[in-house]
Order: C-alpha cells, then sequence, then structure tokens
C-alpha cells in the first residue's frame, strides 16, 4: 500500500505544480502578444487551471478506463458542493452574488442535467463531445461579455494574469514546457498509484474514478477555498466553485469524449442523480437564504460522506 501511496502523492504533486508552470508561462506569453489579460484569464488561464482534471481523464481513457475519465467529472462535481463548499461554509458562511444566483448556478444546473440526458446510452460518444465542446466555447463567450460589462468582479483573474508579466519569454517557454511534462507525468502516476489503491481495496473502476480520483483532483479547490473562508472572502469562492463544476462537464468531458469515445462503465443514474441532486440543491439553498451558513455547510458535508459510504458499501 506504500508504494501506491507514493505514486498517488508524487502523482498529485507533479499535478498540481504543472498546473501552476502552465498558468505562468501561457500567461506570459500570451501577455506578448498583445492579449488582454482578462481574455487571457478568462481562456488561457481557465483551461491551465482544470489542466490536471483533464490530463488524468485524457490518460484514463487511452488507457481503456474510460469509466475513470466520468467519474473524476461526475465525483469532482460532487465533491466541490458537498466537500469543498460544505467545509468552506462551516468555516465560514459562504455568500452569493444576486448575479451569481440568477445565471451561474441555474447555468450549472442545466449543464448538469444536460449531462444527464446524454448519458441515457451509458456513453460520451465523439458528437456528444464535440456539442459539449461547442457549448464550451459559447459559455466561454459568454463569460467575456459579461465580464467587459462587469470588469470590477474579475479582478482577481486580470490581477493573476499581470502577476506573470515580468516572467522573461525564454522562462516562460520553459514553464510551458516543464508544465506539460509535469502534467503528463503526474497524471500517469496519479492514475497508477489511485487504481493500485483502488483495486487493493476491490473497487471498481466506476467507484476509483468517483472517490481516489475525484478527491485528489479536487483538492487544489478545497486548499483555495478553505484559505478563502479563514480570509473571509467566500463570494469569490463559491463563483470558482460554479464555474469549476461548467468547466468539468464541458472541458473535460467535451475535450476528452471528441478525442476518444467515452464508456461509463458501472457509472449508473444513482451517481448521475446525486450530481444532479446536489447542483439542484445548493442552488435550492442559495434561493432561499442567499448563502451557505454552518447548518447548510453540515447538511451538504453530511450528504458527501453518506454518498462515499454508498460507494464504499
Amino acid at each position: 500500500m506504500l508504494i501506491p501511496l507514493i505514486w498517488l502523492a508524487a502523482g498529485l504533486f507533479l499535478l498540481t505544480y504543472g498546473a501552476d508552470r502552465l498558468v505562468a508561462g501561457s500567461s506570459a506569453v500570451a501577455l506578448r502578444t498583445g492579449i488582454s489579460p482578462l481574455l487571457i484569464g478568462l481562456t488561457i488561464v481557465a483551461f491551465a487551471t482544470s489542466s490536471p482534471e483533464l490530463l488524468v481523464s485524457i490518460v484514463a481513457a487511452f488507457q481503456g478506463k474510460s469509466a475513470i475519465a466520468i467519474g473524476n467529472v461526475v465525483g469532482s462535481n460532487i465533491a466541490n458542493i458537498g466537500l469543498v463548499l460544505g467545509v468552506a461554509a462551516l468555516i465560514y458562511p459562504v455568500r452569493c452574488e444576486r448575479t451569481t444566483l440568477n445565471r451561474e448556478v441555474p447555468l450549472m444546473v442545466a449543464v448538469v442535467f444536460f449531462l444527464f440526458v446524454l448519458m441515457y446510452n451509458d456513453m460520451i460518444t465523439r458528437y456528444e463531445g464535440i456539442a459539449l465542446v461547442l457549448l464550451l466555447i459559447a459559455f466561454m463567450l459568454y463569460q467575456i461579455r459579461v465580464a467587459r460589462i462587469q470588469m470590477h468582479k474579475f479582478e482577481e483573474q486580470v490581477n493573476e494574469v499581470l502577476a506573470h508579466k515580468t516572467v522573461p519569454a525564454w522562462l516562460a517557454g520553459l514553464y510551458i514546457v516543464l508544465g506539460g511534462v509535469c502534467l503528463y507525468f503526474g497524471s500517469e502516476a496519479f492514475l497508477l498509484g489511485a487504481v493500485a489503491i483502488g483495486e487493493m481495496l476491490g473497487m471498481s473502476e466506476a467507484v476509483i474514478g468517483l472517490t481516489i480520483i475525484s478527491v485528489g483532483t479536487s483538492l487544489p479547490e478545497l486548499a483555495t477555498t478553505v484559505i478563502a473562508a479563514i480570509k473571509k472572502q467566500t463570494g469569490m469562492a463559491l463563483g470558482n466553485i460554479i464555474g469549476s463544476n461548467i468547466f468539468n462537464v464541458l472541458a473535460v468531458l467535451g475535450i476528452t469524449g471528441t478525442i476518444i469515445p467515452l464508456h461509463s462503465g458501472d457509472i449508473n443514474y444513482i451517481d448521475l442523480t446525486v450530481m444532479l441532486l446536489f447542483s439542484a440543491g445548493i442552488w435550492a439553498l442559495l434561493f432561499m437564504m442567499r448563502r451557505l451558513n454552518r447548518i447548510s455547510g453540515l447538511v451538504l458535508l453530511f450528504g458527501y460522506l453518506a454518498y462515499m459510504w454508498y460507494l464504499l458499501l
């Protein structure tokens, strides 16, 4: 068990470090082309930030473990709401802006419901993957339009990009190469460790994706959101989680499914229903209270732990 745990930890480190270097390098290069920091933050940085989930899913699919690829997305979306937002709300109430409640949250529910419908045939075909990618493009264009109207709400993304402005061109190129290499080998190591641990525990590929893989790829969001909650800056944290869930479905499954069709394996409508219920449930909680208090956090965390208990029975 020790060696698979080392592979898992090493893979997670490489994935996190690789994504960070990819963000730094791609931001620096894009700034030199004259692209606006806002556009870079909403497109290039968004892709680089989600690259661990994307690489893990693509590598899993090419290894013939497409249930892990789908389970990664379904499990991550559930973990982002039940685990990440649940823990954050226990630390400090998570506030929701009216625009987020009226636009991004229902959009997330709609995207999750669309995935629910797409899985009627227990797979994501190449045409369905292309449809998800087209929706991703539409979503990003929508985000850019909203950002130009409400620039003040995207200061964090702009500042993150501008922080890499002074990176020399040669170093930016090195960061991109280093990030790509770390992401590839990190995804291989992470999958190797996760699958080995799962097989030792008698888990199916679907359960490995829904538990070990999804929790691992959600750890960066958990760390970022917990820090935001400690700093009492939970409004931005909520927006990041909602955006991450939308991106997981449209980008990770869309791009992976376009490259290679994905079969769901043992992932069934119980798992998809749980994801849909968590998504709709957070919408209902925010609609009623406009924030997630500690009681809401306990409910979300208990619901997540109950789902994990069901999977591991």
